[in-house]
Parts: structure tokens; C-alpha cells; sequence
């Protein structure tokens, strides 16, 4: 049977599809169509037919290929069985639906999905999350914390995380109070601990469940609940099954909890144990007893608090005793059997318990730079530090000194990870536990660090680890190499631009070997100055351009004129040009042809400008584009300053024309500062007079202010080769909304630190002081500029010394 394309070689009965039967083997077969040979009329479920004899050599099946080669011997069963059948009660896959299976992969997807630029959103939906109870609060807890130990580069954003988290979940709905009638001046063990006649006294619990498997019920009343459960009335438990329960009462009385719930239909139900198996039971209560209500729920909240929870994760991730016990363990096991494994087999293992230490270092020094984090934030006290690092560094307070004194522990052997722990927490929070306060706590420290950092048994790597730790103390908690933090894409993208800067800067000087070629006439701009960042007239920028040359109007609607003298100034929004000849072109002649392009600068492709939406928001209506919001930007400064500095007019002008653009704050702002660098003073005071105004009045926010100031600052330097005043003039913009508190003193630290020279660095905090002092007066001068924690950050980014020269210079 079947589709024969070949001819028939030697038979044989096995049908396709089903069991094989044995058979001698032989050279031939059945040949029949693909591989079929003759029929056979065994079937499923039955024995398999006695094998047959050998028929010899058979004839080729045609394509069907060899058939009857099987091996008499081949094994097979020789009785009946049944084929398989679904059963009703098989396995299938399910999803767990509990509470806390969704919390649980609601946070793991939420903490998965976070970064820098998306934190705020992210976090605000974790702490949106409902804590229903304490388990729920304490799995939380632990999630976050080993995603935090997990991602030690991230810590600072999960303590962050932690500290928004705690301030959101300081009520837990999940507290109970529990009346009893135990006496809370009755020692602790007596038989009943209960007070007959006295005042009710008050225990709290965490952990009250209303899905018991087991209940006893149902009653008629509370009543009824209560004398069954102080053993007036016999009753067997029942199964809860699918029955939904509400809790109605919690009580202690005669030295038994009762818990009592109602169903929906009103009747009630019980669980109830003494007082004595709590623990047994897995019923957390408190062990103090409480004499009044309000006492006992102060307390339940301030025990279980997030900080309060998260501390006690602290503590226990911090004391654990030994967490490398099971890998040296391991190790020392591997060592007896290495001689008896292969060279692939030593490999394999070695790599494995590699792979495990190096987990465990990462998960030790990932929980101390995320408690460090926590210290810094306030979410952890001085004192639990303290002990941390005395830990660390096997040292102990001597009682009865009568003043601070420390001695080592009797077991004070510190492994590597221990001096690397240590250093690594220091580095984390040194700045700020090393205070006058804690004065003779960080001398004693550092004794005996500098006990470590000369003892020759100790490892190159620690030796040298602890002496770079007394440098970066004795100056001010500098880093020598910056520690990577978690980052926006913004600050990316100015870290690549700071970088290519430098690239430039070194490549020219290397290629170029500074001015020359064209000349110093009045024809390039000074972009070689400043490695061709800072155009000059006709010099390059290094951001985004789109100019045109020969007197066309600029991407911000103002002229561009210049003449066969040299190229225009470049915006500060168009710093990617190379600029003209002259002292731009570093050792180019004209007789040489042109200059090559370097490929950073190669011009971008035509986009096209950037739509914003019209006043108020509305969908509809006239569109704004950039261009032309710089140019009614322009008309707006004008304005003000012809028409007698019209407050009013000004704010009427803003509505009607920029009002309800998204960008427009930010491009109004770019374009001012960037105009104040190169005009004459009366238009540079108007045009500072209009931001303060349309801050003050709500029209720009602070992050209006704060991007387009935060590029003035860092790239100060490469307007100063063309306007040498221009640091004083970026301290007139900056003094009002440092003044106003718009800006700070730690920002403006950090921007100024971005600046590569210490001396521009000196500059701009001396300017912005004295044009701080000239605009708002001394006081507020002093109020900005000489707080402790103002003096503290100045002198870490110019040095004490330059900082209280300055100081006493201005302030």
C-alpha cells in the first residue's frame, strides 16, 4: 500500500506510523514508496508480532532508500501497555495572583526601569505603591536594597530613593492595637499575666491576617466569641475555604489572643491560641505592654516606619559574621581534590569559586558605599557609622577611661576586603563625618590608619589604598579621579562635548604648533586661541551652527555683517566652526589651499527649525518658530529700554507674543546672556532688568535660569579671548538670582569646577562677589557667600587659602 515510486524490494508488514518490529537485519527491505515497506497488521496498544525470519537480501526500494536493516536483538517490551492519557488532575502552568506576587513584580519592573532622567516619575509611582502590610513593607525594603548593593555606581539614587520612600510611608495603615487585661507591672513568666480589676492596657501588632485556614465559628455574637474562646464552650474548627472575613476585634484576655472577624452576611467567626504560642502561631505582637492607647500606637508607628525598617536591614546586612564561610569552606574542599581532577576540571571549578568571591566582595562593598549614601542623607545617624567603621577597623571604646579612648578587639586580624570596605566607606561620607564634632573620633581613626598605611604585611594595593586616604583627608576630601555616579543624558552630553574640547585642543596644539600661517591681521578669529571652540570675530563655536556668510541674517534674526577684514562673531549656540583666517587658522596659508575640515566639524545636514506652539497653548493659531521668537525677543528689549522701562508693557508683551511657548523661557534667557557678552552697558543692564522681571512676575522658571547661566558659567573661558570683561559681566547676570535664591552656592561650585583653569575658576567667585556687593549690598553679599556650609563648598573648589584671601578682600 501507499505511494510507490520505486520498485519493491524484499517485504515487509510494518505500517507507517506505528511501533517498528523487530526484524533480522538485512541488506534489503521493503522498498515501496518513500521508505514503506509491505503492510503489517499490528496496531497500537497490542503485542508486537514474533519476528520474522531473515528473508535474505532483498531488492532496492526505488527512492524510498534501504529497507529491513534492523537488529534482531534490538530491545523491546515484550508485554501490553496502555497508551497515555490526559489526566484531570495534570500539572498546567499557573500565575501566582497574590498580593504580594503583583507588589513584588509591580517594584522589581518599577526599580528595572529607573535611571537618573526618569527618577522623579519612577519613584513617585513606588511610593504610590499601597503598604497593606508589614511583609509588604519589608519586601519593599529588600528589594530595593539589593538592587542598591547590586548597583554600586547607582547607590546615591536608591538612597535617594529610600529617602523619598520614608517620607511618604511614616503612617503604616497595616497597625493594630490589641486591648488586654494584663498587668504591665506583673513580672514577666507569672502564670496568668493579667489584672483582674484593673485599667485595660494595650499591645500592638503588625502581622493581623483574616485569611487563617482554620476558624472557629460561626456565632451569634462578640459575646459568644469570647466565652468560647476562654474554654466555657467546646467548638471544633471549620475550614475558611473561599469565605471573605473582615476583622471586628482584637483582644488579650485571661492570657489568650482572640481574634475576632465577621463575614458578609454578619455572622462571626474566631481564631484564638494563649498568649504563650504567639511565636508558635507566627503572631507578632509587641513585647512591651502600653497603659494607654495613644502610647501604644506612638510607638507601633515609630517601630515600623520605612527608616526604622530599613535601618534593621542595615544592621543585619552589616552584621552578618562571615560571609565568605561557605566559599573559603568550598576553596579548602577544592584544594584536598585537586589533585584528582583533570586540568579542564581544575579550570572549570577555579573559575566558578572566582566568579562566587568576586559576587560576594561586590555585594560587601556595594552595602557599604549604599550605607554611606543613606549617612549622607540624613537617613542614618553618626553613631551607627561610627560603629561601622569601628567595626571595620577591629577597634572598641575602653570603659573607665574616663575620657575617648580605643583598643583593638581581641580577634583584630582585618582581611583584604576589610581595609578595601573601609577605604571605600571613607571616600563615601569622609567630607561629612569629619567634623569638629567628631574631632577625637577621627583622630583615633586615623592613627591607626597610618599604623596600616606603613605595615609591610599588609598588601601593596591596602598600603596604598590607606596613604592616597590621609592625602585626600589633609586636602579636603578631594578626589584625585572622579567616581562615576548615575547620570541624566544631559550631563552626557556635556561630558562627550567637555572631552571633545580637550581632543581638539590637544590635537591642534600637537598639528598646528599654535598661531601662524595667515597672519595677524584683522581677517580670522581667534578660534585657534581656545583650540577653535570660542570663534572670536569669525572664530569657531563649538556647538551647533547654522550661519550663512556674506551678510545674511544668523539662525537668531541678527545680522551676521562682516567685511573682506574677517568672518562675524559666532553666537554662543554656534560653536562647531572652524571661523575665517588670521589667527583662526593655526599655520595655514592662503598659497596652501584651504585647510582641511576636521571630521568633528564637518558640516551638519540642514534641519529645519524647530516649531514651537503657539501662545496659551492653543493647538490652533499662529506658530512660533526659534528665529522668530529671538527676534520678538530683540523687539521685547527694544521696547523696554525706549519706551522708560514699562514693567507692565513688558509682561503684556511676554503674554502676547511669547506666552504659553514651552521653550520660549529658555531661548529668551540663551539669547540675553549670550548678547550681554558683547554689548554696551545700558543694553546689558536692560536686558538683566527684564529677566528678574519676568522671573519675579512667574513668566520664567528656575530651569529657564538655570541652563542657559549653567553654560555661561562652564565655558566662560572662550568669551574671555574676545570680551575680556566678560567674567564681570557673567557676575552681574548672576548676582540677582543668587540673590534671589534662584541659584546657589553648590551650583555654582559645581559649574565653575567644569571650568579647566584654576585661575578663571578664582575669577568668577571673586566677580560674582563683588558684583554681588555692588548690585544688593553688602549684607546680602555676605548672606549668599559666607553661610558655613557657602564657605565650606568654596574653599573645597578653590583651596582655603585662595578662598579667605578673596574673602577678606570682599566680604
Amino acid at each position: 500500500s501507499g505511494r510507490n515510486r520505486g520498485g519493491g524490494g524484499g517485504g515487509s508488514d510494518w505500517d507507517r506510523g506505528s511501533q517498528m518490529p523487530r526484524e533480522n537485519r538485512g541488506r534489503g527491505g521493503g522498498g515501496g514508496g518513500r521508505g514503506d515497506g509491505g503492510a503489517n497488521d499490528w496496531q497500537r496498544g497490542r503485542a508486537p508480532p514474533p519476528p520474522r525470519p531473515v528473508a535474505g537480501r532483498g531488492g532496492r526500494g526505488g527512492r524510498g532508500g534501504r529497507g529491513g536493516r534492523h537488529n534482531q536483538n534490538d530491545p523491546f517490551p515484550d508485554d501490553d501497555f496502555d497508551p497515555l492519557v490526559r489526566n484531570a488532575n495534570r500539572w498546567v502552568p499557573s500565575k501566582d495572583n497574590s498580593v504580594m506576587a503583583k507588589v513584588e513584580k509591580q517594584v522589581k519592573g518599577l526599580l528595572n526601569k529607573i535611571t537618573k532622567e526618569k527618577f522623579d516619575r519612577l519613584a513617585g509611582q513606588l511610593c504610590d505603591i499601597q503598604i497593606k502590610s508589614y511583609d509588604m513593607l519589608t519586601l519593599m525594603i529588600r528589594l530595593v536594597y539589593e538592587k542598591a548593593i547590586g548597583e554600586p555606581t547607582f547607590s546615591d539614587m536608591y538612597a535617594n530613593l529610600c529617602y523619598q520612600l520614608s517620607q511618604r510611608v511614616k503612617k503604616s495603615p497595616f497597625i493594630q492595637v490589641i486591648q488586654s487585661d494584663e498587668d504591665p507591672m506583673a513580672e514577666p513568666g507569672a502564670e496568668y499575666n493579667y489584672d483582674e480589676g484593673g485599667s485595660a492596657s494595650f499591645r500592638w501588632s503588625n502581622d493581623v491576617s483574616t485569611s487563617d485556614a482554620e476558624i472557629l465559628g460561626p456565632f451569634e455574637s462578640e459575646d459568644q466569641c469570647i466565652d468560647v474562646a476562654l474554654g466555657n464552650d467546646d467548638t471544633d474548627p471549620t475550614q475558611r475555604g473561599e469565605m471573605e472575613l473582615t476583622l471586628h476585634r482584637l483582644l488579650i484576655k485571661r492570657g489568650n489572643f482572640i481574634k475576632i472577624m465577621r463575614s458578609g452576611d454578619g455572622e462571626f467567626y474566631m481564631v484564638c491560641f494563649p498568649l504563650s504560642q504567639a511565636e508558635e502561631c507566627g503572631q507578632q505582637l509587641s513585647t512591651k505592654i502600653f497603659t494607654s492607647e495613644i502610647e501604644c500606637q506612638n510607638d507601633a508607628t515609630k517601630m515600623n516606619t520605612f527608616k526604622r525598617s530599613l535601618l534593621n536591614k542595615c544592621e543585619d546586612e552589616f552584621n552578618k559574621q562571615d560571609i565568605y564561610k561557605d566559599w573559603k569552606e568550598d576553596m579548602k574542599e577544592y584544594k584536598k581534590l585537586k589533585a584528582t581532577l583533570s586540568e579542564s576540571e581544575q579550570k572549570e571549578r577555579e573559575e566558578e569559586l572566582e566568579f562566587r568571591r568576586m559576587k560576594i566582595k561586590k555585594q560587601m562593598l556595594g552595602n557599604i558605599k549604599f550605607i554611606g549614601e543613606l549617612y549622607k542623607l540624613g537617613m542614618l545617624k553618626e553613631k551607627i557609622m561610627r560603629f561601622c567603621i569601628q567595626s571595620l577597623l577591629k577597634l572598641e571604646e575602653a570603659e573607665g577611661a574616663g575620657y575617648l579612648q580605643f583598643k583593638n578587639v581581641e580577634d583584630d586580624e582585618m582581611d583584604e576586603e576589610d581595609h578595601e570596605a573601609l577605604c571605600n566607606l571613607f571616600i563615601t561620607i569622609g567630607s561629612t563625618i569629619d567634623n569638629p564634632k567628631a574631632a577625637p573620633y577621627m583622630q583615633a581613626y586615623f592613627q591607626k590608619i597610618h599604623v596600616l598605611g606603613e605595615d609591610k604585611s599588609l598588601s601593596s594595593r591596602s598600603r596604598f589604598a590607606y596613604q592616597d586616604l590621609i592625602d585626600m583627608r589633609s586636602k579636603g576630601w578631594k578626589l584625585r579621579r572622579k567616581v562615576e555616579t548615575a547620570k541624566t543624558l544631559e550631563e552626557i552630553r556635556k561630558e562627550a562635548e567637555r572631552e571633545e574640547r580637550m581632543q581638539q585642543q590637544q590635537s591642534q596644539q600637537n598639528n598646528y604648533g599654535g598661531r601662524g600661517g595667515g597672519g595677524r591681521g584683522r581677517g580670522g578669529g581667534r578660534g585657534g586661541d581656545k583650540g577653535g571652540y570660542r570663534g572670536g570675530r569669525g572664530g569657531g563655536d563649538y556647538r551647533n551652527d547654522n550661519r550663512e556668510s556674506g551678510g545674511r541674517r544668523d539662525n537668531r534674526g541678527y545680522d551676521n555683517q562682516y567685511d573682506n577684514r574677517g568672518g562675524g562673531r559666532g553666537s554662543r549656540n554656534d560653536r562647531n566652526d572652524g571661523g575665517g583666517g588670521g589667527r583662526g587658522n593655526y599655520g595655514y596659508s592662503p598659497n596652501r589651499g584651504p585647510p582641511p575640515m576636521p571630521s568633528s566639524r564637518m558640516a551638519p545636514p540642514p534641519v529645519a527649525p524647530k516649531i514651537l506652539s503657539a501662545p496659551g497653548g492653543r493647538s490652533g493659531g499662529e506658530q512660533f518658530s526659534k528665529e522668530k521668537i529671538e527676534i520678538r525677543a530683540k523687539n521685547m528689549r527694544d521696547e523696554f529700554m525706549n519706551e522708560g522701562r514699562d514693567e507692565k508693557e513688558l509682561l503684556l508683551t511676554m503674554d502676547e507674543n511669547l506666552g504659553g511657548n514651552e521653550k520660549a523661557g529658555n531661548i529668551i534667557v540663551q539669547l540675553y546672556a549670550d548678547k550681554s557678552m558683547d554689548c554696551k552697558a545700558p543694553e546689558r543692564k536692560a536686558m538683566n532688568d527684564i529677566l528678574v522681571i519676568l522671573y519675579k512676575a512667574g513668566k520664567l522658571t528656575k530651569s529657564d535660569i538655570e541652563g542657559p547661566m549653567a553654560d555661561m558659567v562652564e565655558f566662560i573661558d572662550s568669551f574671555v579671548v574676545d570680551s575680556p570683561g566678560a567674567i564681570g559681566f557673567l557676575g552681574e547676570m548672576l548676582a540677582p538670582f543668587l540673590d534671589m535664591k534662584v541659584l546657589d552656592i553648590k551650583w555654582l561650585c559645581e559649574k565653575t569646577a567644569l571650568l579647566m583653569n584654576k585661575k578663571d575658576q578664582k575669577e568668577v567667585i571673586h566677580k560674582a562677589i563683588l558684583e554681588m556687593k555692588k548690585a544688593c549690598g553688602d549684607g546680602s553679599a555676605r548672606a549668599v557667600f559666607g553661610g558655613p556650609n557657602e564657605v565650606k563648598a568654596l574653599e573645597q573648589l578653590l583651596g582655603a587659602g585662595e578662598f579667605q584671601s578673596i574673602a577678606a578682600q570682599c566680604l
